[in-house]
């Protein structure tokens, strides 16, 4: 029986197995069959079979690569930073000047008298949450002659839109204030472009 085979083939087994062969001792039993008792020695043979092992471990070790899941990068830590709370200044809209008061514990709104507005509609809409839409919560008809109105502030963000109209209906004077809180009230109020 050729012994040279015999360890290649316990070789191959091994890896078949998914274990890895204990290359050294192979190795050393490839040379040692050159020295058993009776043994021919043929030194084209040895050479062979100690090639065949290296052939067979480098195909072992290619295996293990492919089959180990590739490590994973490391991780980068994280960092744990709060989103900014949205923040929103006071604004105001329109073509008149209103002026924020607080009177006792009431929030008013107060403007200039206008000869030329006959009547006052007010109306308050109210946001429940920072990036939700306004809903329209009251609404107030106030003669012409009345120049200041309580808001109505709660925990949510009101918006106020304060319409004048003269003769006809016509819309004489405009303000639109948003968003309005009792932590907002004092803060100054930043003016943007009206259309009217």
């Amino acid at each position: 029986m050729n012994e040279y085979a015999v360890i290649l083939d316990q070789a191959r087994a091994s890896i078949a197995a998914g274990r890895t062969p204990d290359w050294s001792v192979l190795e050393r039993r490839v040379r040692a069959v050159a020295h058993q008792p009776g043994a021919q020695t043929d030194p084209d043979r040895e050479r062979r079979a100690l090639e065949q092992l290296k052939l067979l471990a480098s195909v072992q070790r290619a295996r293990a690569r492919v089959a180990a899941p590739s490590p994973a990068p490391p991780e980068r830590p994280v960092a744990t930073r709060r989103p900014a709370a949205l923040r929103e200044r006071p604004t105001i809209t329109g073509n008149m000047n209103v002026r924020r008061e607080l009177d006792a514990e009431a929030f008013v709104l107060r403007w200039d008298a206008a000869p030329d507005v006959l009547e006052w509609a007010v109306r308050f809409s109210e946001r429940t949450g920072p990036r939700g839409g306004y809903v329209a919560s009251e609404e107030r008809a106030l003669p012409g002659d009345v120049t200041s109105v309580v808001v109505p502030l709660a925990a949510n963000a009101l918006r106020v839109h304060l319409l004048g109209r003269g003769r006809g209906g016509k819309l004489v004077r405009r303000a639109v204030m948003s968003p309005l809180t009792p932590g907002s009230w004092g803060e100054r109020w930043q003016r943007r472009a009206s259309a009217a």
